[in-house]
């Protein structure tokens, strides 16, 4: 585009995937550790992610669903109330990494 090199490679504190190319295109040091760099074999880590994969969608997602219909129901009678404090605490203990108390 026109007015591109004006910007710079990094807008806003984001690096711009355009301005990475051309980096690194014309890096020699990048062309070296190309070359330097050996074939990393990718089918075992591969291969276990497709039996993780199988093994999830067989089992399906650890959904109780007794729960889930009773809290439907009380939605829709509007008899369910939101414990906002409870609420807040749990999502405290979500972005610490605890436990929720």
């Amino acid at each position: 585009m026109a007015g591109d090199s004006k910007i710079g490679p990094q807008v806003a504190g984001v690096m711009r995937p355009a301005a990475m190319r051309k980096i690194g295109a014309g890096s020699a040091s990048a062309a070296r550790a190309a070359a330097v760099t050996s074939p990393v074999s990718e089918a075992e880590p591969a291969g276990q992610l497709i039996s993780l994969t199988r093994a999830i969608a067989e089992d399906g997602p650890p959904v109780d669903t007794a729960r889930v219909a009773n809290l439907r129901a009380a939605i829709a009678t509007g008899s369910y109330r939101v414990d906002a404090d409870a609420t807040a605490r749990a999502m405290l203990a979500f972005h610490r990494g605890s436990p929720a108390c």
